[in-house]
C-alpha cells in the first residue's frame, strides 16, 4: 500500500538513505499518491539536498512524473537549476530529462534557449545529453528557423560528442527541418567527418532521411563509400541503411553486391547487420535468381560467421527465394555444420520456416536430432523450438521423450528452457502423469530459475493433472521448500488452485502455516490467498451471520498481507475495497462516512489499469452514497431501522448494474457484492401539492415554445401522483427525476438543469427531496431546446479534410454549415442522413477535427456534449498500412480497409520507461458491440458475394473526380533496407482493382510513423494492421462519455521513408464508402 506519510518522513529524514529511498519511491509511486501539493513540495526540497545522490533521484523523478506535478513551472526551475549543479552526474541526470519533460511546458522558447545553453556546458557528458536531447523536442520548438539555426551551428562542434549527437538529431528531425537542403549538405559533409563514431550516426541519419533527401544519387554514392570504410561500426550502420533505404537507390545491382561483400566482412557484427539487410532487400531485387545463387554459395563460405548469418538472412527471403527446395537442402545440410552457431542459427532458422518446408518430417528429424547434440546453446535453441512447432509435429510422442530428457540435461539454461515448454504444451502432452512428475522433479533442481520456473507452471497446468490429490502434497511440500523464490510461486500458486484441491480443510492449514514465512513475498501470497478463500466463503454462506463473518476475516488476512512493504502488492486493492464495502454493509454509526471515504480513497490509488477492480470500485462507491443518508441508527427502533434500509435499494441496483460487467472475472467479488446489498433497504414519506402546481405554471408559461412539449409532459406525470405509501412516492419521485433527466437535452446550456436533479438525488430524507423539486420545475421554460441536436445517434470523425470531404459526398439531406451558437472551435459541423435497407434512415453529425490524439479526444468529447443522442462515434479516414508478405491472409496493402475489431485500438505511446525495458500499458477501451456486430454481418455479406461499398467507391470517385486504385503505384520496401522493393505474395482472394477488407486492432499513437522496423514490431507485439494518430483519442473521449467507438480506416502508406501523399484520398473514399455501407446496414 501506498504510505504517503511515510514517503513524507523520509522526505524530512535526517538519514541521506532514507532521502534516496524516498526519492525513488515518488518516480515510481507519484501518481497514485492523493495529496500531490504536499508530495510534490517534498520532492522540490530534495531537489536542493545537501547529497548529491539524492539530488541525482529527484532529477530523474522530475522527468519521470513531470505530467502530474501540480506546479510545472517551479518543477522545469528546478530541473534546469540541476543542470547547472556542481556534480556532473546530476548535472547529466538532468539534461537526460529535458527530453521528456519539454512536451508539457508553457514557455517553449525559454526552455529552447536554456537547452542550447546546455550545449555548451563544460562537463562533455552534459553537452552529449543536450544535444541528444534536441532530436527529441525539435517538433515542440516555437521557432523552428532558430532551432535549425543552432542545430546547424552544433554540427561543427569542435566536440565530437557533440557533433555525433547532433547528427543523430538531424536524422530524428529532418522532415521538421525548414532548410531540407542545407541540412543534406551537412550530413553530406559528415561523413567524411574524421570521427568514426561521427561518421557511424552519419550512415544512421542518411539510412532514416533518405526518402526526404534532395539528391539521393549523391546520398546513395555516400553509402556506398561508406561500405568501405576503415571503422567496422561505420560499416555496419551503412549495411543498415542499405538496408532501409534500398528501395529508393537507383543501382541495385551495386546495392546488392556491397551487401553481399558485407555479408562476408571480418567483424562479425557487420556480417550480422548485411545479413538482416539481404533479408530485408532480397524481395526488390530484380534478378531474384543470381541473388538466390549468391546467397547459396555463402552457404558454404569456410568463415563460419558467413555461414551462421547467410542461415539467418536465408530465413528471412525464404518466401521469395525462387528455389525453395534448395533452400531447404542447404539449411538440411548446415544443421550437421562443424560450427556450433552455425547450426543454433539454423535451429532457430528451421522454427522461422517450418511452414514452408515440404519435407516437414525430416526438419523434424533435424530437429530430433539437435536435441542431443553436443553443444548447449544449439540444444537451448531446440528446446525453445520444440514448443513452436509442436502443433505441426505429426510424432509428439518422440516430441515430448525429447523435452523430457531435456529437463535432465547438464546445462541449466536448456534445462529452464525445457522446463518452460513443458508448462506451455502440457495439454497436449500424451503422458500427463509423467510430465507432472517432471515438473516436480525440476522444482528441487540445484539451478533456482529451473526451480522458480518449474514452480510456476503447477499452478498453471493444474488443472490437466490426473491425480489432484498427489499434485496437492507436491505442491505443499514446494511452499516449504528452503528456495524463498520457489516458496513464492508455490504460495500463490495454492491460491490460483483451491478449486480444484479436494482437501481443502488441509490447504487452509497450510497456508496459515506460511504466514509465518520469513520471506514476505510468501508471506504476502500467503495472506493474499487466504483473503481470497475467504471471499469465496462469503460467497458461498447461507446465512448473513456467516457472510459477515468471512468478508471480516478475509479483510483482516487482506490488511495482513497490504502491510508487508512490497511492490505491486496484491491486497493494494482488496483491503481498502472490502474494508468500505463491509463499513457500508454494517454501518452502526454515522462516523462509519468518513471511514468509507478513506478507505474507498485508498482503494481508488491502487486501481492502477485493472477494468475489474475500476468496476468494483465504482460499485462500491455508488453503494457508500447510500450511507450518507444514515441518521442515528442507534437511537431508533427496529421498525425505524428497516423503513432507513429500504432507501438503500436505488444505490445497490446501480451497483448491481456495474457488478455484472465483473462477475465472469471475479465471481466470488461480485456475489459477496450482491449478497452485501440485500442487506441494504429503506422507506420514505413525502409531500406532493407544491411540486403539482409549480408544474401547472411551468407548462402555462411554456406555452407556443419549443420547452412546451416537455414542461406540459412533466405537468401530467405529477398530477398523477398520489398519496400512497411512502414507497410509492419515492418511486414516483425517483421516477420524475428520470423523465427529466432522460428527456431534457443533454446540451451544455442545459448542464445546471441535471446539477439540479444531481443534488435532488443527493438529499438525505424523502421530504427534502420532495421540497427540492418546485425549485427544479421553476427551470423548465428556460430549457434548450434544439430539434436538429437531438436528431443526430451517430457521430462521423474526420482528421484531415479529404476524409472529410471523401464522407460528405456520400450523405444524404445535407446541412453542412450547421453551427452551434457560441464562440471558440468545435462548433460548426455537418448534418446529414444515412437510409438503411429496411426503408429507415440513420441521422448523423460529420466534423473534422485535425490531427493527433489530444485534439481528437477534445473535439469528440465537444461533439458529444453537444449532441446528446449520439451513441457511437465513428473515426474515418486515413492510416498507415501493416504489410505482411510473409502471411498473405494478414497482408495488407495500399488501397485496403482496416476495420477495428473487439480489441479497438492500442495506445502504443502510453508506456512505463523503466530502467530495464520499457513496458506498454495500453488503457482498455472496448469499442461498440453494436457496431463490432454491423461489422461482422457486412463479412458475412462478403463471404457470400456482396461488397456493396464497393459502389460508393465509384460514386464518390466520380463527384471528388480522382483516380481509381489502378491509377497508382504500390510499391512496398524493405523494413530494413529501404531501398528494395519487395514483391507482395499473391493473394487469390484479392480482387484488382478493388480494396480488401482486414479487420483487427489498430495502433495510435501522437507519432507519425516512418520507421518500417517499429511498424514491423507493432505487428508483431500486438497484431495490428494500421497505424494512425487519432483513434486512441477518440475510445478516451467515449469511454468518458459512455458511448461506443469504431476505427474505419483506408491504406495509403505502409509507415515507411516512403510515405507519400499519393494514396490518400482514395484511401479516404474507400474509409468513407465502408462506413456508409456499414451504417446502411444496421437496423
Amino acid at each position: 500500500m501506498v504510505d504517503q506519510e511515510e514517503i513524507h518522513r523520509k522526505c524530512n529524514s535526517d538519514d541521506p538513505k532514507e532521502r534516496i529511498e524516498a526519492a525513488d519511491q515518488l518516480s515510481n509511486r507519484f501518481r497514485y499518491l492523493s495529496e500531490k501539493k504536499q508530495i510534490w513540495q517534498d520532492l522540490h526540497r530534495l531537489t536542493s539536498d545537501q547529497n548529491s545522490d539524492v539530488r541525482w533521484e529527484a532529477a530523474g523523478a522530475i522527468g519521470t512524473v513531470f505530467g502530474y506535478i501540480p506546479d510545472k513551472g517551479q518543477a522545469w526551475k528546478d530541473l534546469y537549476r540541476l543542470t547547472s549543479d556542481q556534480n556532473r552526474y546530476v548535472r547529466q541526470r538532468a539534461t537526460g530529462a529535458i527530453g521528456t519533460v519539454f512536451g508539457y511546458l508553457m514557455d517553449k522558447e525559454q526552455a529552447w534557449k536554456d537547452l542550447i545553453k546546455l550545449t555548451s556546458d563544460q562537463d562533455s557528458d552534459v553537452r552529449q545529453r543536450a544535444t541528444g536531447a534536441i532530436g527529441t523536442v525539435f517538433e515542440y520548438v516555437p521557432d523552428k528557423e532558430q532551432a535549425w539555426k543552432d542545430l546547424h551551428r552544433l554540427t561543427s562542434d569542435q566536440d565530437s560528442d557533440v557533433r555525433q549527437r547532433a547528427t543523430g538529431a538531424i536524422g530524428t528531425v529532418f522532415e521538421y527541418v525548414p532548410d531540407k537542403e542545407q541540412a543534406w549538405k551537412d550530413l553530406h559533409r559528415l561523413t567524411s567527418d574524421q570521427d568514426s563514431d561521427v561518421r557511424q550516426r552519419t550512415a544512421e541519419a542518411i539510412g532514416t532521411v533518405f526518402g526526404y533527401v534532395p539528391d539521393k544519387e549523391q546520398a546513395w554514392q555516400d553509402l556506398h563509400r561508406l561500405t568501405s570504410d576503415h571503422d567496422s561500426d561505420v560499416r555496419q550502420r551503412t549495411a543498415e541503411a542499405i538496408g532501409t533505404v534500398f528501395g529508393y537507390i537507383s543501382d541495385k545491382e551495386q546495392a546488392w553486391k556491397d551487401s553481399i561483400k558485407l555479408i562476408s566482412d571480418q567483424d562479425r557484427y557487420v556480417q550480422w547487420s548485411a545479413a538482416g539487410a539481404i533479408g530485408t532487400v532480397f524481395e526488390y531485387i530484380p534478378d531474384k535468381e543470381q541473388a538466390w545463387k549468391d546467397l547459396h554459395r555463402l552457404t558454404s563460405d569456410q568463415d563460419r560467421y558467413v555461414r551462421q548469418r547467410t542461415a539467418e538472412a536465408i530465413v528471412t527471403v525464404f518466401g521469395y527465394v525462387p528455389d525453395k527446395e534448395q533452400a531447404w537442402q542447404d539449411l538440411h545440410r548446415l544443421t550437421s555444420d562443424q560450427d556450433r552457431y552455425v547450426r543454433q542459427s539454423v535451429a532457430e532458422a528451421i522454427v522461422t520456416v517450418f511452414g514452408y518446408i515440404s519435407d516437414k518430417e525430416q526438419a523434424w528429424q533435424d530437429l530430433h536430432r539437435l536435441t542431443s547434440d553436443q553443444d548447449k546453446y544449439v540444444r537451448q535453441s531446440v528446446a525453445e523450438a520444440i514448443v513452436t512447432v509442436f502443433g505441426y509435429l505429426t510424432d509428439k510422442e518422440q516430441a515430448w521423450k525429447d523435452l523430457h530428457r531435456l529437463t535432465s540435461d547438464q546445462d541449466r539454461y536448456v534445462r529452464q528452457r525445457a522446463t518452460g515448454a513443458i508448462g506451455t504444451i502440457f495439454g497436449y502432452v500424451p503422458d500427463k502423469e509423467q510430465a507432472w512428475k517432471d515438473l516436480i522433479k525440476l522444482t528441487s533442481d540445484q539451478d533456482s530459475d529451473v526451480r522458480q520456473r518449474a514452480t510456476g507452471a503447477i499452478g498453471t497446468v493444474f488443472g490437466y493433472v490426473p491425480d489432484k490429490e498427489q499434485a496437492w502434497k507436491d505442491l505443499i511440500k514446494l511452499t516449504s521448500d528452503q528456495d524463498s523464490d520457489v516458496r513464492q510461486r508455490a504460495t500463490g500458486a495454492v491460491g490460483t488452485v483451491f478449486g480444484y484441491v479436494p482437501d481443502k480443510e488441509q490447504a487452509w492449514k497450510d497456508l496459515i502455516k506460511l504466514t509465518s514465512d520469513q520471506d514476505k513475498y510468501v508471506r504476502v501470497n500467503a495472506y493474499h490467498s487466504l483473503g481470497r478463500i475467504s471471499i469465496y466463503k462469503a460467497s458461498q454462506s447461507g446465512n448473513e451471520e456467516l457472510y459477515l463473518e468471512e468478508l471480516k476475516k478475509a479483510i483482516e488476512f487482506f490488511e495482513k498481507a497490504a502491510k508487508e512493504p512490497i511492490w505491486d502488492n496484491p491486497s493494494e486493492f482488496c483491503f481498502p475495497f472490502y474494508r468500505s464495502f463491509y463499513a457500508i454493509i454494517s454501518a452502526k454509526k454515522r462516523e462509519a462516512r468518513d471511514e468509507v471515504t478513506e478507505y474507498l480513497s485508498e482503494a481508488k490509488s491502487a486501481i492502477g489499469g485493472s477494468k475489474n477492480k475500476k468496476l468494483l470500485f465504482e460499485a462500491v462507491e455508488n453503494l457508500s452514497n447510500a450511507l450518507k443518508e444514515v441518521q442515528n441508527l442507534e437511537n431508533m427502533d427496529l421498525e425505524e431501522k428497516k423503513n432507513e434500509l429500504e432507501y438503500y435499494r436505488k444505490y445497490c441496483e446501480q451497483a448491481s448494474e456495474l457488478m455484472k460487467n465483473t462477475e465472469e472475472t471475479a465471481p466470488s467479488a461480485t456475489k459477496v457484492m450482491r449478497m452485501g446489498s440485500q442487506i441494504l433497504d429503506r422507506k420514505l414519506k413525502s409531500l406532493l401539492e407544491e411540486i403539482q402546481e409549480k408544474a401547472k405554471t411551468a407548462c402555462r408559461e411554456s406555452q407556443g415554445t419549443d420547452t412546451e412539449e416537455i414542461a406540459c409532459a412533466v405537468k401530467r406525470k405529477v398530477q398523477g401522483w398520489k398519496a400512497g405509501s411512502e414507497e410509492e412516492i419515492a418511486f414516483d419521485a425517483e421516477d420524475l427525476l428520470i423523465f427529466m433527466k432522460s428527456n431534457v437535452p443533454r446540451f451544455p446550456e442545459n448542464d445546471h438543469i441535471f446539477e439540479k436533479i444531481k443534488e435532488i438525488k443527493k438529499q438525505k430524507d424523502l421530504n427534502l427531496l420532495l421540497r427540492s423539486i418546485p425549485d427544479l420545475l421553476k427551470e423548465l421554460p428556460k430549457i434548450m431546446i434544439d430539434p436538429e441536436r437531438v436528431k443526430p445517434t451517430i457521430g462521423i470523425i474526420t482528421a484531415l479534410p479529404k476524409e472529410y470531404a471523401a464522407v460528405s459526398t456520400l450523405l444524404e439531406n445535407k446541412n453542412d454549415k450547421y453551427k452551434i451558437p457560441g464562440s471558440g472551435a468545435g462548433r460548426r459541423y455537418c448534418l446529414g442522413e444515412i437510409p438503411t435497407e429496411d426503408g429507415n434512415k440513420h441521422n448523423l453529425v460529420l466534423v473534422t477535427v485535425g490531427m493527433g490524439n489530444n485534439i481528437a479526444a477534445t473535439r469528440a468529447s465537444i461533439l458529444l456534449e453537444n449532441f446528446p443522442n449520439v451513441k457511437s462515434l465513428i473515426m474515418v479516414g486515413i492510416a498507415g498500412g501493416i504489410p505482411n508478405p510473409d502471411k498473405v491472409n494478414d497482408h495488407v496493402r495500399l488501397g485496403d480497409i482496416v476495420v477495428s475489431n473487439e480489441q479497438g485500438v492500442i495506445q502504443y505511446d502510453y508506456i512505463e520507461n523503466k530502467i530495464e525495458k520499457v513496458e506498454h500499458r495500453n488503457p482498455p477501451r472496448p469499442p461498440s458491440s453494436s457496431l463490432i456486430e454491423a461489422v461482422r454481418y457486412l463479412e458475412a455479406e462478403e463471404i457470400l458475394g456482396n461488397r456493396p461499398w464497393e459502389k460508393y467507391i465509384d460514386e464518390a470517385i466520380s463527384q471528388l473526380k480522382i483516380e481509381c486504385s489502378s491509377g497508382y503505384e504500390d510499391k512496398l520496401y524493405c523494413s530494413k533496407n529501404q531501398n528494395e522493393v519487395i514483391e507482395h505474395p499473391k493473394d487469390k482472394k484479392r480482387t484488382n482493382g478493388k480494396p480488401k477488407v482486414f479487420i483487427g486492432p489498430i495502433a495510435s499513437a501522437n507519432i507519425l510513423q516512418k520507421n518500417p522496423m517499429a511498424r514491423d514490431e507493432l505487428r508483431e507485439r500486438f497484431k495490428v494492421k494500421a497505424i494512425e494518430m487519432e483513434a486512441s483519442g477518440i475510445a478516451d473521449a467515449t469511454w468518458t462519455h459512455d458511448v461506443g467507438y469504431l476505427v474505419v480506416r483506408g491504406i495509403c502508406d505502409y509507415c515507411d521513408s516512403h510515405k507519400n501523399d499519393e494514396w490518400q484520398q482514395y484511401a479516404a473514399v474507400v474509409a468513407a464508402a465502408y462506413t456508409r455501407a456499414l451504417i446502411e446496414s444496421m437496423p
